[in-house]
């Protein structure tokens, strides 16, 4: 398959893609540099809901990449907004994860109200202060009838020592104990996408790149979008021919990539 042709619109993940852990991966800054020359617009959206988007701006600062908060779509800020159009004013929320998501639904002017005593949604993100006693109380809020709404269904987050456990991991244990299955907000769910490209111009070819082949691609596959994996992250080359949604392109890295479509 040729390069795209035209002006494009990228969607590029994090995590796998950007850097793994606190380390930045070759060749981002030349990605970005290309991009921009080539005339094509980009916005970062990560199923990654633990930081803010000043948060997340301020980590890529600290590695080298300077990339506004405006720039970033977290799955936090995509379930602020469907949550938004799902549940009324002063909808109890029980929610699990990190400043990201807190932020993003409990902010001052915010129209929801944290409640871990009797909660009519249970929102789940990652959240790296998880115990026994936050999936317990999660599990039984479900259990006295809370909707049940995660993040992003990500089992593992990759970091420089090996993969970690994601907000899918912490969804299965719910599912598990519960018998309930969550809305999933983030990819391989098109909501995200969609929300992204609300925030980017009208024009171009929309081209995911992204590491994982059940998120990132498989998203990209259902908005009818083109996919690039990228081999840095979680996805290998057996994961490819082993899973039925294909990517459209295949390559090692990003720089690989750039020296593609250049």
């Amino acid at each position: 398959m040729g390069r795209p042709e035209g002006r494009l619109r990228l969607l590029v993940d994090l995590d796998g893609v950007l850097y793994r852990g606190t380390t930045i991966l070759q060749g981002v800054a030349e990605f970005f540099a290309w991009a921009e020359a080539a005339g094509h617009s980009s916005l970062l959206v990560t199923n990654n809901s633990l930081r803010t988007q000043a948060e997340v701006s301020g980590n890529l600062r600290r590695m080298g990449l300077s990339v506004e908060p405006g720039g970033i779509l977290t799955s936090a800020i995509a379930t602020r907004a469907w949550l938004q159009a799902q549940a009324p004013e002063g909808a109890r929320i029980q929610a699990l994860g990190g400043s990201g998501l807190l932020q993003a639904l409990f902010s001052p002017g915010s129209r929801f109200t944290p409640d871990w005593e009797s909660p009519e949604w249970l929102v789940l993100g990652q959240d790296f202060d998880m115990t026994y006693q936050k999936l317990a109380a999660a599990c039984i809020a479900v259990q006295n009838g809370a909707r049940f709404v995660v993040t992003n269904p990500d089992t593992t987050l990759p970091t420089e020592a090996g993969l970690t456990p994601g907000a899918g991991a912490w969804q299965a244990v719910v599912t598990l104990v519960t018998g309930v299955q969550a809305t999933v907000i983030g990819k391989p769910e098109t909501g995200i996408f969609e929300t992204a490209l609300a925030m980017m111009p009208a024009e171009g070819a929309v081209v995911v790149i992204g590491d994982r082949l059940d998120t990132d691609i498989l998203a990209g596959h259902r908005l009818g979008a083109t996919t690039a994996l990228v081999l840095t992250g979680v996805s290998t080359r057996a994961d490819v021919d082993a899973y039925p949604v294909k990517p459209d392109y295949l390559f090692e890295d990003l720089p690989e990539l750039v020296a593609s479509w250049s």
